[in-house]
């Protein structure tokens, strides 16, 4: 899925007019019709604005969805943790749960 098709997608199941994404992310309606449109990408700072938006990863926005798995354990991670701490309670033989963060890389 291309960049254009990411963005409509998201923006049109968000239930967001251009003119109302445009505000939320600091822009203006042309901006976000020539995304749509193709003509153009987001600038860095706008699409971390994006992910934070629409909840997903930059590189999902970019087109490139991927299986993540953690660094540190191997369990497979969801995309919608990019970029933020995922963590979880962790609990060995009756002790007390601890809290670990999980390291995403991308699994090839």
């Amino acid at each position: 899925m291309n960049t254009k098709d990411v963005l409509l997608e998201l923006r049109t199941k968000s239930g967001l007019s251009q003119d109302e994404l445009a505000e939320k992310v600091f822009v203006t309606r042309q901006a976000v019709s020539r995304w749509e449109n193709g003509e153009t990408t987001p600038n860095t700072e706008t699409l971390k604005l994006l992910s934070n938006l629409f909840n997903v990863s930059i590189n999902t926005l970019l087109g490139a969805p991927r299986q993540l798995i953690c660094q540190c354990c191997g369990m497979p991670l969801d995309d919608t943790i990019i970029g933020r701490e995922h963590l979880t309670k962790i609990t060995v033989n009756g002790a007390m749960p601890t809290e670990r963060t999980h390291t995403a890389t991308w699994m090839i």
